[in-house]
């Protein structure tokens, strides 16, 4: 999730290691279109990066990329539970978001490669890990899913709604609890609409929302700090790179 105010994060300091050769590994895989004719996806596999803990400071470390691609698949390995978030370019910059995992395994996490992208790579993950970052270039475009683009727009408006209803009670006084209802009912209503349309496999997470809302989630300043409930929406959104904005009406 990303607030429109959002400032620039700091990293710690990383030793990196570049494994393996420089080569570059094409693999063509056929892929069907629509109208039975057939194109062909070329993959190119980039060296890997290892390192330990977070990398250095924004811009992180450099990323090569491959001329000519338009998607890359970096394959994530690390161990130990924790969790670690990577960014490829300047997501914020890019419209985009720092994706996320769990350090148990690989994670393959995808990312658009447009005129815009930056040739960095950026890790965060706690102290002493471990990891490797593979990628795999592609000549396929990325394609974002229209219905969960729609409704991390639609959801993003009621989140707003409640964080500034919380803030501007709680934090600004800039009302009294009085508008801090209608503000809050007035979310749950949209929120309702939202549950009842969505088709994005969103809906179950969004109703957790609205029960919250409506039982122990109800008292004002509930929703300035919470972010299990919406863990599952952010990370759908920020999948299909098309991350839920906070529109913040108080603070800078």
């Amino acid at each position: 999730m990303k607030k429109a105010t959002s400032g620039v994060s700091v990293f710690a300091a990383l030793a990196i290691v570049l494994v393996g050769c420089t080569a570059i590994e094409p693999a063509p895989a056929a892929t069907p279109t629509p109208s039975g004719s057939t194109t062909v996806e070329l993959i190119m596999n980039g060296p890997a990066v290892t390192g330990t803990g977070p990398t250095a400071p924004y811009p992180g470390i450099d990323f090569p990329l491959q001329e000519g691609m338009h998607s890359v698949t970096i394959d994530i390995e690390c161990a130990g539970g924790g969790l670690f978030h990577a960014e490829l370019g300047d997501s914020m910059a890019l419209g985009q978001a720092p994706l996320r995992g769990t350090c148990d395994g690989t994670t393959s996490l995808v990312w658009p490669i447009t005129e815009a992208t930056g040739p960095t790579f950026t890790i965060w993950v706690p102290d002493g890990v471990e990891w490797t970052a593979t990628p795999h270039f592609s000549t396929a475009e990325f394609v974002r899913d229209e219905k969960i683009t729609a409704e991390c727009e639609a959801f993003g408006n009621v989140y707003s709604a409640l964080w500034n209803a919380d803030a501007g009670y709680t934090t600004y006084q800039a009302f009294d609890e009085t508008e801090w209802k209608t503000r809050v009912e007035a979310a749950a209503v949209e929120l309702e609409s939202l549950v009842k349309a969505s088709d994005t496999g969103m809906a179950d997470s969004f109703a957790e929302v609205l029960a919250a809302m409506q039982g122990e989630k109800s008292a004002p300043g509930a929703w300035l700090s919470e972010t299990n409930l919406l863990d599952p929406i952010t990370d759908t959104c920020n999948k299909n790179h098309s991350q839920m904005i906070l529109r913040a009406e108080f603070g800078g």
